[in-house]
């Protein structure tokens, strides 16, 4: 198994949706927030990056109505304009942390990654070779049992020469 590690992308911050309600600001960057997808409360700090940018919004109401940007509230462009980041993200919930927007990993004979399985079946690739084996070969393989498709797949992308590593 591989271990997820997070690029700050920000998939999560849009398919989870804006589930983080602020229920109140307990300081110029923490916030009392709730859940909408587990009930939860938590507590988050804003990086200072995004201190004022997040108190501007919450005091014109962003942070307890919903808004018409389906993204988390917390999601933010960079200073770079070219970026987003979570202006939470040390300090993020549960429900955030343990989002996996990659479920597998598919390295060449190099070792280096060339393919990432997202949701349950879909493979994101520029390895044309990866690609045409995916789709002749595991596309249509039933779904099923989660553990018995990782290892048909392992199997089959390790007689090409790749290796698959789920993520935990």
């Amino acid at each position: 198994m591989a271990a997820f590690e997070c690029d700050r992308c920000g998939r999560c911050c849009v398919s989870l949706g804006a589930h983080i309600i602020i229920e109140r600001q307990l300081s110029d960057r923490d916030y009392y927030c709730s859940s909408r997808i587990d009930n939860t409360h938590f507590s988050v700090a804003v990086e200072p990056a995004f201190r004022d940018e997040i108190a501007d919004a919450y005091e014109s109401g962003f942070g307890n109505v919903q808004s018409e940007n389906p993204a988390c509230r917390f999601l933010r462009r960079n200073p770079d304009g070219n970026t987003t980041s979570c202006a939470i993200y040390a300090t993020r919930p549960k429900v955030c942390r343990d989002f996996r927007c990659y479920r597998m990993l598919i390295r060449n004979q190099e070792g280096v990654v060339c393919g990432r399985v997202v949701g349950k079946t879909t493979l994101k690739t520029t390895d044309s070779l990866l690609e045409n084996l995916w789709n002749e070969r595991i596309a249509s393989l039933p779904y099923g049992n989660g553990t018995a498709w990782n290892e048909t797949v392992q199997k089959i992308l390790a007689g090409s020469g790749y290796r698959a590593d789920p993520v935990e």
